[in-house]
């Protein structure tokens, strides 16, 4: 019974609006989980939640990932709850989730950057990670973006349905729009539908997320740089911040909920606080000098 009332519990998060990629995960995560438990919702006890996450942490597993799984399962007992009129516990306990760190993002340096697109010259790609460097933009962002979302006259852009399903304009550097352009114009005419990045190896269809994460991969390895999509967007963030830009103004750009994610990049702005302190530092020796 229990695969039908996960594809039930599917459709319920889509009417609810979750994202796909939020649905497709969720409905991989608890087949996995009963997978492994090879026991009915009804059946699973706190003690197979602890073997799974046992496993889990053998397979090298990240905590936030092992987080993720966990909290699908509790999110699709408490689906199940009202069915079974209280007939149903969830076995997922407070004391399951682990603790997570608070690590600085991971920016890359300006050498990093210039190593890194030095290898990426198919025109296409490149328009892509210019895209996704001078605009902060997530990779499902940038993956679902279509040509209607692009003011070519204003040089910028609309992000539908971001992260927390919210609309945000984002503007375009001049060497971002030169790239967009030179992409929209090499764009074939058998693509289908409206999304801006296809898929230069099967033209019918659009560029995917997984696709977009392994062409960063690629180049990242070629020239020996620690890069991935989101870094893209952590560098992006902390050179606004470095050159000036308000933490208020970082968080529109980047489409933050709370302004705490935001924050965040403060800490990681060493170029920032090293002007403050020699400014600062200046005057209070000028005032106690020994």
């Amino acid at each position: 019974m229990w695969p039908q009332e996960i594809t039930s519990f599917a459709e319920h998060l889509r009417a609810r609006h979750y994202s796909p990629h939020t649905v497709l995960n969720y409905e991989l995560d608890l087949r996995l989980f009963f997978g492994a438990t090879g026991k009915r919702p009804g059946e699973v006890t706190w003690r197979d939640v602890d073997r799974f996450i046992a496993r889990q942490h053998e397979r090298g597993l990240a905590a936030t990932t092992i987080n993720r799984r966990l909290n699908a399962v509790r999110s699709f007992y408490e689906f199940l709850m009202p069915e079974r009129e209280g007939n149903l516990i969830t076995p997922i306990k407070p004391s399951h989730f682990l603790r997570l760190g608070r690590p600085l993002p991971k920016k890359l340096t300006g050498e990093e950057v210039r190593r890194l697109f030095s290898q990426i010259t198919n025109r296409m790609d490149r328009a892509l990670f210019l895209l996704m460097l001078r605009c902060g933009l997530r990779v499902s962002e940038a993956a679902a973006l279509k040509l209607t979302d692009i003011d070519w006259e204003e040089k910028a852009v609309l992000i539908r349905q971001g992260k927390g399903r919210k609309d945000r304009r984002v503007y375009l550097s001049p060497d971002a729009a030169a790239g967009l352009g030179e992409c929209r114009r090499l764009r074939p005419e058998q693509v289908p539908g409206e999304r801006f990045f296809w898929n230069q190896k099967r033209r019918r269809q659009p560029l995917s997320v997984k696709a977009i994460q392994k062409k960063m991969e690629r180049y990242a390895r070629a020239v020996g740089v620690k890069a991935s999509c989101h870094s893209l967007r952590h560098t992006f963030a902390s050179n606004l911040l470095e050159a000036g830009a308000e933490v208020v103004s970082i968080r529109e750009f980047l489409g933050h909920a709370n302004i705490a994610s935001s924050e965040r990049y403060a800490k990681l702005s060493n170029l920032k606080v090293k002007q403050v302190y020699l400014q600062a530092i200046a005057k209070v020796i000028g005032k106690t000098r020994v």
